[in-house]
């Protein structure tokens, strides 16, 4: 993966919290700590350009070539000749197994998220660490994008490695709107991670009266 993203926002608002290097403490049940860091108490790496770690983030520079994956996190992708290409592949992965929409739902770029979908990029594609599209939405608080995921088949109750579906994820990270949008398509409060938690009771720990 390139070293650098410079990340270029659409109409949809992105003041959300998307520091996916932030590490928050594991309270979970002996869980192994060389195990994925992709759960609802340390967010996701895989889309940040920093290595595990504390590392001071720095300002992004954009890159002379960037890849369809970067394009898509920069809502750029159908600007660009390679989408319009009849071998473009809407599902092609990165290194880390990730797809185009993975990116632009991470990085809240909606317009691309739904050109990607009418493109036949695949729902249920998931990346190396169990993650989707729509886990990646709910992590990062992009209410719209949830719901156009929501409205075009995705897989509300999915589970990634440990367990975690898109709600927890919603809840965990106090991302009220996407909470709401899951619950309006029936997403299941009860279902179980592997720390013994649903939604519910992340939501209590947590003391999230707004997504209570």
């Amino acid at each position: 993966m390139p070293s650098s993203l410079f990340v270029k926002e659409e109409s949809e608002s992105t003041k959300s919290n998307v520091s996916f290097s932030s590490a928050v403490g594991i309270s979970s049940l002996n869980r192994d700590g060389s195990r994925s860091a992709f759960t609802p108490y340390k967010p996701t790496t895989v889309l940040t350009n920093l290595q595990r770690g504390n590392v001071q983030t720095q300002t992004p520079a954009v890159l002379p070539e960037r890849s369809i994956h970067q394009l898509a996190a920069q809502g750029e992708l159908f600007l660009q000749n390679i989408a319009l290409n009849e071998s473009f592949d809407p599902n092609q992965i990165d290194q880390d197994g990730l797809t185009p929409l993975m990116w632009a739902s991470s990085y809240g770029q909606l317009a691309t998220v739904q050109k990607l979908l009418n493109c036949g990029a695949s729902l249920s594609a998931i990346g190396d660490s169990g993650e989707n599209a729509l886990i990646l939405a709910c992590s990062a608080g992009h209410s719209a994008i949830v719901k156009e995921l929501i409205n075009n088949g995705a897989s509300l109750d999915y589970k990634d490695q440990d367990g975690n579906t898109a709600l927890m994820y919603a809840v965990y990270n106090n991302h009220a709107g996407c909470v709401q949008e899951l619950l309006n398509g029936g997403a299941d409060m009860t279902v179980i991670n592997e720390a013994l938690e649903s939604a519910y009771d992340i939501a209590i720990k947590k003391r999230s009266k707004q997504v209570r």
